[in-house]
């Protein structure tokens, strides 16, 4: 177990042209599974918005909901590598980009600065405890303001299948070798007590939306994220060969997937109003 967590101490996704590829492309089966990127819920027709994004990573949520808001809202793409986003040259002239860590404390100039903050997919980020996360991101917000933070929960993993007669042995040797149970940075408990953390630090009117992964939507979800293994087995490589060697199992796995089965996990975004 000892070399999962020395591999994985920093973010363990990969941060390369695939993954810039997976994000972007997991952002648009997200907005078909949930049916928005921006919860309806939340005002956007204001003018002068400043809007965040916390770990933005290519800056694909930003500029999808540009065209639902007013050409005078700015928007700040936030993460600790905004090099992911591309050329200021090619961004629109009201996104701007800023470097934090959401694990130090909140720059003074940001403090109170935004009517709307999202956050997404923090699970392999946080550990054990998204509340001093969820402070800082409250501090960002003016009051008033939104939080909108979606997120998966990686314990509610399951196999689906098409049909009971689908194999399934690959895909579960993959996610046992993987995702390891005991590695808590994998496979974070707090996701399904999110709602009540906002309630916890006093965010009014909260929304929860739960979803399931299923049907064609949830195939195509399965097939963005398989090469996540992928990427973990790479770190894993320079650790420690044979067990990196252990999980190239992709091909197999990736045979079940055709004739019918997936990973699938329960999705949830939060909403809430700072007071």
């Amino acid at each position: 177990m000892s070399e999962v967590k020395n591999a994985l101490e920093e973010y363990p996704l990969s941060r390369d042209n695939v993954d810039f590829n997976r994000l972007n492309l997991q952002h648009y089966i997200l907005k078909d599974m949930f049916g928005y990127s921006l919860h309806p819920k939340i005002p956007r027709n204001q003018k002068s918005l400043k809007i965040a994004d916390v770990g933005t990573g290519t800056g694909i949520w930003l500029l999808d909901i540009l065209p639902q808001l007013d050409p005078s809202t700015e928007l700040v793409g936030i993460d600790v590598d905004i090099t992911q986003v591309g050329p200021r040259e090619w961004l629109p002239e009201n996104l701007t980009l800023r470097k934090w860590n959401v694990f130090t404390d909140v720059p003074d100039d940001l403090v109170g600065a935004f009517d709307i903050v999202n956050l997404r997919h923090f699970a392999f980020v946080i550990e054990d405890d998204a509340t001093p996360t969820l402070q800082k991101l409250k501090k960002l917000l003016k009051p008033g303001g939104y939080l909108q933070w979606c997120e998966v929960d990686v314990p509610s993993f399951r196999i689906n299948t098409a049909s009971p007669n689908v194999p399934t042995d690959c895909l579960v040797e993959l996610w046992e070798q993987t995702m390891p149970p005991k590695e808590t940075r994998l496979s974070p408990k707090w996701v399904k007590g999110l709602p009540e953390s906002f309630g916890n630090e006093g965010f009014l009117d909260i929304t929860t939306d739960w979803r399931q992964q299923e049907g064609h939507t949830g195939i195509a979800m399965h097939w963005c994220n398989l090469p996540i293994h992928e990427m973990l087995a790479d770190r894993l490589r320079s650790s420690n060969p044979e067990k990196s060697s252990k999980i190239a199992m992709m091909e197999k796995a990736s045979v079940e997937s055709r004739k019918g089965a997936m990973y699938a996990f329960d999705r949830v975004v939060v909403v809430g109003q700072k007071p």
